[in-house]
């Protein structure tokens, strides 16, 4: 009869507890090594920041002293970083004592913005994600694409991958005949989505004009990019476009939950609990969050989406003679896995900025009657109803009122409004500040087109500054990047952007509901906020 080993017994114990015990050294020591690594590069960079203003507020000027501030002010993130940096050609934000993440530099200075940008580019790229949280998640919802892929000294084969996908897609933008589809598809969705706006005229029907703008930009995105036809703004779902809203929108919001227990993962749990990414623990936040779960089942829409208009576009017979961007990919002979991410990144570049470049320009017309009056009569004069406008029609030199419109739009409200790079090796910049390794620098496109020695009575919507028309200099008006980087769709947009207003304004006219309290939330790109819901009530009138 088999009876217990009481030896055997005792060694297991013995074995547990010093294994135990052994893990609980090897843990402790990870995170004092882990703390004191992050104390001394946090110290080497304070020291390095230490003649750099703190931007303004109380408190600002100590580490981390700038977050219980931007909590309060999170449904107005841009104003608030306005507020702290205006007057200030740099100013700082101090990370943690113990991390060297999360120290920022805010720059509203155009010689700063082309030092980044352009003269010492290489040296700034996307963030390194152990530094960067919100990041993180980005490259979780967007995978390996052009809006993720580092360049320059930050990446490990030197930019070539994104040199590669940069030259693909630039080749791509400048043939004929895709500018060619660009416009006719423009002309046809505009005119489809004046029909809706008319038929709630007729209704007497209120219309959420921002709804409206995003489903004409994806209609027309999902012509131009994957030859796929789709007809938001007339009611008829697409799953491609539902999926796309429903993964982004969580992916922010659960990036902004997450970066404080991703930092506390990263430096106070042992491997594999924690450490680099947040190890495991990261892991079950991830899995605990239902806006993390949704994104990613969001996410396996937009891949079998995605997979399934790859393989219709390869089985076209009619390959050849097709203009969208996916059959001129494929093409051009890349895999499937680089075409979907490719065309994702494009999506979230061409659909929602122009969407938001819309919005605020309806906004700000239907804030400011007698603008709409003065730019429906250029309108009237230059392209009636029935004339087909084009790049050279819509032009600054042929319509200067429509283009001073546009141009106010962007200066005020610049769809992307903050933008931030990384630097990968100690730098100066002009004016002698110096910038640590691994510190974010974020310029303010929305802090600059409100700056009054630049623009006077910069909050006053006056599209006559911009005539006659001079082109900005891109670092002084960085809405759509500038040097290697620069916007490779910035014409496409305002191409897009006029067109539709043309259209409309030729037709209708737009007057708010009611004097709409507007608030700017968190958000990658601006989007208007009416009594708490990202809405835009107009009524739609005859002229």
């Amino acid at each position: 009869m088999a009876t217990d080993d009481p030896k055997g017994s005792v060694f297991s114990k013995h074995l547990a507890a010093t294994t135990l015990l052994g893990y609980g050294i090897f843990g402790a020591l990870q995170v004092i090594y882990r703390l004191i690594w992050g104390w001394k590069a946090s110290s080497r960079m304070k020291g390095l920041l230490k003649d750099t203003p703190a931007t303004k507020g109380a408190g600002h000027d100590a580490p981390a002293g700038w977050l219980k501030d931007l909590i309060s002010n999170r449904d107005r993130i841009h104003d608030w970083r306005l507020d702290i940096s205006q007057g200030q050609p740099v100013s700082k934000n101090l990370g943690f004592s113990w991390h060297p993440g999360m120290n920022m530099l805010i720059v509203n200075d155009a010689e700063v913005v082309r030092h980044i940008l352009k003269d010492e580019f290489n040296k700034y790229t996307k963030s390194e994600l152990r530094y960067d949280p919100f990041f993180f998640y980005i490259q979780d919802f967007l995978g390996d694409g052009i809006f993720v892929v580092k360049h320059g000294v930050g990446s490990e084969d030197r930019g070539q991958d994104w040199g590669n996908m940069r030259k693909v897609s630039s080749q791509i933008f400048s043939r004929k005949n895709f500018n060619s589809l660009m416009n006719e598809v423009f002309i046809e969705k505009a005119e489809v989505l004046r029909r809706f706006l008319q038929r709630s005229r007729d209704e007497q029907k209120q219309v959420d004009l921002q709804a409206s703008f995003f489903n004409f930009t994806l209609d027309s995105i999902m012509r131009i990019f994957f030859g796929e036809e789709s007809n938001t703004a007339v009611g008829v779902p697409n799953v491609y476009g539902k999926a796309f809203d429903t993964a982004q929108a969580n992916m922010r919001n659960h990036a902004v939950e997450s970066i404080a227990p991703y930092l506390l993962f990263s430096t106070f749990l042992p491997w594999p609990f924690g450490g680099q990414h947040g190890g495991l623990a990261r892991w079950l936040w991830d899995r605990l969050s239902r806006k993390h779960r949704t994104m990613k089942s969001a996410c396996r829409v937009l891949d079998r989406e995605a997979n399934r208009l790859v393989q219709k576009c390869r089985d076209d017979p009619q390959l050849p003679e097709r203009r969208d961007l996916l059959a001129l990919f494929i093409q051009a002979g890349f895999s499937a896995d680089f075409v979907k991410q490719m065309v994702l990144h494009l999506i979230i570049a061409g659909r929602d900025t122009t969407a938001c470049l819309l919005s605020w320009t309806f906004y700000e017309l239907t804030r400011n009657q007698d603008v709409q009056s003065r730019l429906h009569e250029e309108i009237m004069q230059k392209l009636p109803p029935g004339s087909k406008p084009d790049m050279k029609s819509l032009s600054a030199s042929e319509m200067p009122y429509l283009n001073g419109v546009i141009y106010e739009a962007l200066r005020l409200w610049p769809p992307v409004p903050f933008d931030v790079k990384m630097a990968f090796e100690d730098d100066v910049l002009p004016g002698g500040w110096k910038v640590p390794a691994y510190t974010q620098v974020g310029y303010c496109p929305y802090n600059m087109g409100r700056d009054p020695q630049r623009y006077p009575e910069p909050e006053t919507f006056r599209p006559e500054r911009w005539i006659p028309f001079t082109t900005p200099s891109p670092y002084e008006f960085p809405v759509f990047q500038a040097g290697p980087r620069v916007c490779l769709g910035m014409d496409m947009a305002l191409f897009e952007a006029k067109t539709a207003t043309v259209e409309l304004l030729r037709h209708c006219r737009f007057e708010m509901v009611q004097e709409q309290t507007v608030t700017y939330g968190d958000k990658i790109t601006l989007d208007i906020k009416s009594n708490g819901k990202e809405e835009f009530l107009v009524h739609v009138r005859d002229w």
